[in-house]
């Protein structure tokens, strides 16, 4: 497996290493963020804020890469987290809300990007890295393309009816 690292989280930095991947690897068609768990201390942590910040630089940059492997190939823009398993609703653990943020990203490229997979997925803390894997892989194989969002927790898979 290759691993590309960025030793910053400047743009200029994250532009150059997309671009050397698409050099060579070819363009790319996947994007996963596993967010961080970040504990709730009351304020908000400005690491977590940069990573969220970056992921919205993240789909900037692949729009055009993801919007064209789509137009072939099932191509994914995905984000996922660990609020409670339950999108934040359940008040069980002590999370950070910043990485709420990356559910209205997702819901709004869904939009603009129509033949684009996007889904943000919230995993319960609880669960152990297996259990998360096979989650975030039965998601990214999930047929409905209209649901933006899922859950895995306490109450297994829920998503958010209006």
């Amino acid at each position: 497996m290759n691993r590309v690292t960025l030793a910053d989280m400047s743009e200029e930095l994250l532009q150059h290493k997309l671009s050397a991947i698409a050099s060579n690897y070819g363009k790319i068609g996947a994007f996963i963020h596993i967010h961080p768990v970040f504990q709730n201390l009351g304020i908000y942590i400005s690491q977590e804020k940069s990573i969220v910040k970056h992921v919205f630089f993240m789909a900037k940059h692949l729009k055009k890469s993801l919007t064209e492997a789509g137009r072939y190939e099932r191509s994914c823009f995905v984000a996922v987290t660990q609020l409670d398993g339950a999108f934040g609703l359940e008040h069980n653990t002590n999370f950070g809300a910043i990485a709420g943020g990356l559910f209205g990203l997702v819901k709004t490229l869904r939009w603009e990007w129509p033949n684009v997979f996007t889904r943000g997925i919230d995993l319960s803390p609880a669960l152990n890295p297996q259990q998360s894997a096979q989650f975030i892989l039965d998601e990214l194989h999930d047929s409905n393309l209209y649901i933006p969002e899922v859950a895995y927790g306490s109450q297994g898979r829920v998503t958010l009816i209006s």
